[in-house]
């Protein structure tokens, strides 16, 4: 499979979670990572003047949460692909952020691999299945 380049930021709280994440994509030479946030107002700082193809959002986090983050990148940069990922599995809270404009939901559990196929969906503008019958 040929894979796209893709540029990501990654917002998330639990600094060895993201570190993680930045280290993992490391290995993906298709994947750059270009800045990596704590909460959603570092995030939006960090991006203003370099926008990636895709952010990847937790949805607890301390001063700016991932849907408030994921409500102001969707209104001021609707071309930013927003990923979220988390712990929680709150169908209606799944729901919300995928009608307010969200482009998919990943569990932290997920692989990998599982990441990459998303981030790759992603960039060619595709649907993401909800992760492995999520709701059922």
């Amino acid at each position: 499979m040929e894979y796209t380049p893709i540029t990501v930021a990654i917002a998330d709280d639990h600094t060895l979670f993201r570190k993680g994440l930045v280290q993992i994509f490391k290995t993906y030479s298709e994947i750059t990572v270009i800045c990596d946030a704590s909460n959603g107002i570092e995030l939006l700082e960090k991006i203003e003047h370099n926008l990636p193809d895709v952010v990847m959002l937790d949805l607890e986090m301390p001063e700016m949460d991932g849907l408030a983050t994921a409500r102001y990148l969707i209104s001021k940069y609707p071309k930013v692909k927003i990923l979220v990922v988390s712990m929680h599995g709150e169908e209606q809270l799944v729901e919300k952020l995928l009608h307010e404009g969200a482009h998919g939901y990943l569990l932290k559990s997920a692989e990998p691999e599982e990441m990459r196929m998303a981030l790759q969906a992603l960039k060619r503008d595709e649907v993401l299945p909800i992760v492995k019958n999520f709701f059922e």
